[in-house]
């Protein structure tokens, strides 16, 4: 069973919310597949954020999340911090770079994600 709940309250370019990540295995294949199914995730937060346009061609968006995570009956801090821009190079071609950094366990492997930095691009062309 998994299920993800989120409320979120928007006040102009900054937003409140509390999110809610449940994930639960029958059956914990851990050490018989390697992959990450415990019989007991949860991940709750809060989250505040600010996003909108820094120019005219340029929006950004800058989130922080602080909350907690039990895993198998033991729990922990969860915290994501966050970062993403969009740029629009002309009218058909965008490109998204972000940033983020999270020590919420790994949900595919179960390991320490502590220190877990990602940095991701995205390029978008219209036709």
């Amino acid at each position: 069973m998994q299920s993800f709940s989120r409320l979120e309250r928007k006040f102009g370019q900054f937003s409140l919310a509390a999110n809610l990540f449940s994930w639960s295995f029958n059956r914990d294949l851990e050490r018989t597949s390697g992959y990450f199914s415990p019989p007991d995730f949860l991940v709750y937060n809060a989250e505040v954020a600010w996003e909108g346009d820094i120019a005219n061609f340029l929006r950004c968006r800058l989130a922080a999340n602080l909350g907690q995570q039990r895993l198998k009956g033991e729990f922990d801090n969860a915290n994501t911090y966050q970062t993403r821009c969009m740029v629009k190079v002309s009218p058909n071609i965008e490109a998204d770079l972000g940033y983020s950094f999270s020590n919420v366990r790994n949900q595919e492997t179960g390991g320490s994600a502590y220190g877990g930095n990602s940095l991701t691009g995205q390029l978008r062309v219209k036709f």
